[in-house]
């Protein structure tokens, strides 16, 4: 998948959020490798992508601002993520940590949905490998969760690795 310049140029947040999916993906990648240390590894990947936003402007020079719809669809994305782990999770806590684990991982890809306006189609390849790993290994209860887990933080690595070359400064 590759993203073109004009296409960065209508989705100007397709960096910095590749910026950010690249050290989260780590992290969820190291708890699968750390099961017990997992959610902290899902928090240190948070800060981390963050930070590699902030200090990451070289990536992001030359980038319009987002539009106001862009940044609202960012946010009722970030508010609906939130209400379903308010709502699902502790409906899931009953049925053992695997519902849990896997009901994350399809809140986290369901959440890309809406997102679609702000990121474009590259966030819509995540939220159907993200969304597709979590249901599979939902149905298939011989599908490991470490590895159900594994393979999202590499498709958060993959496709945040995608959009981050999309930058300007990758263009010449």
């Amino acid at each position: 998948m590759l993203i073109s310049a004009e296409y960065v140029r209508e989705f100007p947040l397709i960096p910095g959020g590749g910026l950010f999916f690249m050290p989260v993906g780590i992290c969820i990648v190291l708890g699968s490798i750390i099961p017990r240390a997992r959610m902290l590894l899902v928090w240190a990947g948070i800060a981390l992508g963050l930070a590699t936003i902030a200090f990451g402007g070289k990536y992001l020079r030359g980038l319009s601002p987002p539009t106001l719809a862009q940044i609202a669809f960012f946010g009722v994305a970030i508010v609906a993520e939130g209400v379903g782990f308010r709502v699902f999770i502790p409906r899931l806590r009953p049925s053992g940590e695997r519902k849990v684990l896997l009901g994350t991982l399809a809140i986290v890809g369901a959440r890309f949905i809406l997102m679609l306006p702000t990121f474009g189609l590259p966030i819509l390849v995540l939220a159907m490998l993200c969304l597709g790993n979590a249901a599979l290994a939902w149905r298939l209860p011989d599908y490991p969760v470490g590895a159900a887990w594994c393979l999202d933080g590499i498709f958060k690595i993959g496709v945040g690795a995608t959009m981050w070359v999309a930058s300007p400064a990758f263009s010449g």
